[in-house]
Formats: C-alpha cells, structure tokens, sequence
C-alpha cells in the first residue's frame, strides 16, 4: 500500500466539498442525521432525474452539484503540499492597533483550522492581515473563479450567493460585521464555492494564498504530526486505528502554562483531559485529616491526565499545577466521549490501579 498511489476520484472530491460547504453553511447541532438527510436528498434528486426505464443508468454528478465540479480543472497551480514547502520568504507584516486585532482574533476563533494553532501562530497570520476597504455593490469573490485571498470581516455587512445548475441564484449566508471566508477554495484548491457581495461599505482583513497556506495550513499540518506522534506515546491508546488517532489530534487544542499556574483545582467540573507536550505538571490533592495539600504524582512529555473526571463523572479529584513552562494539548468532554469509546475500559482499569495506589 505505501508504494500505490492512491488517486481520489474527483467525483467524491465535489461530493464532499459541497457537503462540507453545506455544513459550514447550516452549522447543524447533529451532524451525523445532517449527513443522513444530506444524501439521502441527494439520491432521490438524482433518482429523479434518471428517466423511466434507464436502470443502471446515472445522472452525470456534476449536474446534480452544479457547475462547480465541472470547473474544477479551471483553479490555477497544484494542490499545496505541507510536507514540500520549505519557503524560507520572510512574510510582510500590516500594522494594526490592539482594538483591531482583537477583532480579528474573534471572528476567526471557530475556524477549523485556527482552533489547532497556538497563540503565537495566531499573533502571526493577524500581523500578515491586509486591510481592504470596500464600497456598497463591490463582489469580493465570484462563484467559480479561482481563490486568491481569504477574508476576515471587520465592518459592513456582505451576501454569499450560490448558483445552482439552473442558474438560479440564493442568498445561502449574511456577514453582518463579523465572520471570515473564502479558506475552502484555497485548501481544497478549488474554485470559489459562492459570491459574496457587499451590501454596505465596509473593511475587511485579507491573506494571500501563499501567506494563508504557509501560516494557516502549514502550520496546523506540522502541529497534526506532532499531535500524532505524542498520542503514538500513550499505550492506552494502542487500541485506536491510525485514522481515529487522527481524528483525536484535529480535535486538540493547545493549552500554554507558565511556570506555577494553576490549570484546575480540586473540586472543579471536568471539562476535558490533557496530554503533556512539553514541560511537566504536578498533581496534588488534601489531605483528609489535616486539608494539606500533597502531591501524589508528576507528569511529563507523553502522560496524560484529567481523565478520571470524565470517566467516572465526577468533579475534580485533584489539582493540576504546571512545574516548568509547559504546553499541553486538550481533548474537551465532548470529543472525548466521542473518539475514545475504545479505550475507556483500559482507562477504568488504569484508575482503579491509581485509586488502590
């Protein structure tokens, strides 16, 4: 398998592109009956479309997706690849003040991608911001060109309009002074999905292709590998297949902690557990006869720990205090309970030998 080439077919390319675009677009609270109801329309749409008697016949998909996937060969330049740049070019920096950057930092905060980078990843693509001020009417991006920049709104309120294969255009989304977009054309190497229009004057915050791949998408691979090769350090995790460990290192977030900050006290609600990328933590509890606090273990590169409050569903058993300045990855109650179904059992097992201890 590592010496075939595994090609995938631009058919399921679109499929889940306009998919992924109709998510972000809705936003659903259940993902998972989204995509049930999300397919099963795209079946009968295509069904509908196959004439009587044509058994075995199907509608080219591209007609029921639109002209996007007709245009796929139009985007200018290959594919990004992370492993493969090694651009040294110093990037120029936009100077802004603190109100602006603190704008900026909050309409990107629910970015997929951003969600993964660290604080002074973050410092850096807001320094590499441009600012572009627009007029009423001015389109911004057009449905079906190729990606250049991606957007962040600062002021004025902007209308995303998709074509479908009729021609018929909706209006599929409304920026009203806050939001971002135009990143999907410019991963996914495709054209843009939608126009977004101005419908007030207004100012936006723009990154080139190059700058956003060498910041944003760079950047979140290189913090993926590193994520991946923590988790391969955790034998309790031995039990998940490569593709679910990936899944778990996309929904890490990194925590920084400065030398003898307090991460959770004894008591508090568990919201999620911690790997240890880096430095070292120190876990105290009181004591039940004096309410002195002592410590009953230590954790470097390669633990984790926070786990107990969720599996147990219970607040905090102790407290977390960092040593060493020392970065840590979360996995928040919720993903947890989703991605680690297969390793709660060594889990219990691991804090009935940690209680008995």
């Amino acid at each position: 398998m590592s010496e075939r080439q595994i090609t995938v077919p631009p058919v399921l390319e679109n499929i889940l592109l306009e998919y992924t675009i109709n998510v972000l677009v809705e936003n659903p609270e259940d993902i998972i009956s989204h995509a049930a109801e999300y397919f099963t329309r795209l079946r009968d749409n295509r069904d509908q479309d196959t004439p009587a008697g044509s058994v075995g016949e199907r509608t080219d998909i591209s007609n029921l997706l639109g002209s996007r996937a007709s245009r796929r060969q139009s985007v200018v330049g290959e594919r990004y690849n992370p492993e493969e740049d090694e651009d040294e070019e110093e990037i120029e920096k936009f100077p802004k003040n603190d109100d602006e950057r603190k704008r900026i930092r909050e309409r990107t905060k629910d970015i997929f991608l951003f969600k993964v980078l660290d604080k002074e990843d973050i410092n850096e693509i807001v320094d590499a911001m441009m600012p572009r001020e627009v007029k009423e009417g001015q389109v911004i991006i057009r449905q079906g060109d190729d990606g250049d920049f991606f957007y962040v709104v600062d002021k004025g309120t902007f209308e995303a309009c998709v074509k479908d294969g009729k021609g018929e255009e909706r209006i599929v989304k409304i920026y009203d002074n806050s939001g971002s977009f135009g990143e999907l054309a410019l991963l996914h190497n495709q054209p843009r999905a939608a126009t977004v229009t101005a419908t007030t004057d207004g100012l936006l915050w723009a990154v080139s292709r190059k700058t956003f791949n060498r910041l944003v998408v760079k950047r979140a691979y290189d913090k993926r590998q590193k994520y991946l090769a923590l988790l391969e350090k955790v034998p309790e995790l031995k039990p998940l297949a490569e593709f679910e460990k990936m899944q778990v290192c996309d929904a890490l977030t990194p925590v920084l902690l400065k030398k003898g900050e307090t991460l959770f006290e004894e008591g508090d609600e568990g919201d999620g557990m911690y790997f240890v990328e880096e430095g070292k933590i120190s876990i105290t509890q009181k004591s039940a006869k004096n309410k002195r606090e002592q410590e009953v273990a230590q954790y470097g590169p390669g633990h984790y720990f926070g786990e107990m409050a969720l599996v147990k569903n219970q607040p905090r058993a102790a407290t977390a205090k960092a040593m060493v300045d020392t970065k840590l990855a979360f996995l928040e109650v919720k993903a947890f309970e989703r991605l680690l179904g297969p390793c709660i059992d060594i889990m219990k097992s691991r804090i009935e030998k940690y209680e008995k201890a």
